[in-house]
C-alpha cells in the first residue's frame, strides 16, 4: 500500500486511515498534530521556561529557527510565509512546526497583509511582553 501524502510504501497492517485517506504513520501524525500558534498557555509556558533558564532573544531555538528569525529580521521584519517556505525548502506543516515555538516565545507573529500571510518580528523585539 502507498501513502496518499508522501507516496512511501506502507507495510500491510501499518496503514492509518484519516477521513478515508490512507497514510503512513509519519503523515498521520502530521495531520493530527498541527501546532497551535495562538495558544495563551503555550505562550506563558514558553516564556516562563525561557525566563527560568535565562534564555533571551534566539537562545534555545534550533539552528533553523534562528536562521528563519534572522532572515525575517534582515528583511524589514516581515516576510511572506510562502517566501520563507521556498527559501528554507519547507512544507506548510514544517513551517508551522518551526513557527509555532517562535510565536510562543513572542519572537515572531503572523498577520495578513493585502490577503497574503506574512511572518513578522514581534514589536518590541524578542520576548518583549513581560510575565507579570
Amino acid at each position: 500500500m502507498i501513502c496518499s501524502r508522501c507516496q512511501e510504501l506502507i507495510l500491510k497492517g501499518e496503514e492509518m486511515d484519516y477521513w478515508g485517506e490512507i497514510l503512513c504513520e509519519d503523515c498521520y501524525v502530521d495531520v493530527i498534530s498541527v501546532p497551535k500558534t495562538c495558544d495563551v498557555a503555550a505562550v506563558y509556558s514558553a516564556k516562563s521556561a525561557r525566563k527560568q533558564v535565562g534564555h533571551t532573544g534566539t537562545e534555545g531555538l534550533t539552528d533553523l529557527q534562528k536562521e528563519v528569525y534572522e532572515y525575517v529580521k534582515a528583511n524589514d521584519g516581515k516576510v511572506p510565509f510562502e517566501t520563507l517556505m521556498k527559501k528554507f525548502q519547507l512544507s506548510d506543516t514544517e513551517m508551522r512546526r518551526i513557527f509555532a515555538p517562535m510565536r510562543h516565545c513572542e519572537l515572531l507573529k503572523g498577520t495578513m497583509i493585502d490577503g497574503v500571510p506574512y511572518c513578522l518580528i514581534m514589536e518590541g523585539g524578542p520576548g518583549s511582553i513581560g510575565i507579570e
